[in-house]
């Protein structure tokens, strides 16, 4: 019977964990979302790239007005459009930035009464892990 006490609050533990990692990424999420994006539209309009702070590329959209292009020249036009998109966004924002406090560090859950921790008793990652 302990034994199944033991594992229902091992689970519990990790849940916890799990939603701690999930609300981080969220938060995480919402501060790119609502970051300063540059968003730069090919002169044919059939490319529009979307670069954030630090000129990272978070989205890259096609007209269906771009298929008709042989793939050298959509090729092209991307990598013209990326690369404006990067250099705009590369560039410092105008408005200041307030520093995020630091996630907690990860604990391990507590060994079992009675028994020594093993040494692989940290939990698989899952895909909350950044």
């Amino acid at each position: 019977m302990s034994d199944n006490a033991q594992l229902i609050e091992e689970l519990r533990w990790q849940l916890k964990q799990i939603e701690d990692r999930k609300a981080e990424n969220q938060r995480l999420l919402a501060g790119i979302a609502g970051s300063d994006h540059t968003t730069v539209v090919s002169p044919d309009r059939s490319v529009t790239v979307l670069a954030g702070p630090g000129g990272v590329v978070s989205e890259v959209r096609l007209a269906p007005e771009a298929m008709r292009y042989d793939a050298v020249t959509l090729s092209r036009t991307i990598t013209a459009a990326i690369r404006e998109a990067v250099a705009a966004g590369g560039r410092p924002a105008n408005r200041p930035t307030v520093p995020q406090p630091a996630a907690p560090p990860r604990q391990a859950p507590p060994p079992p009464r009675g028994q020594a921790p093993a040494a692989d008793d940290d939990p698989y990652d899952t895909v909350f892990d950044v």
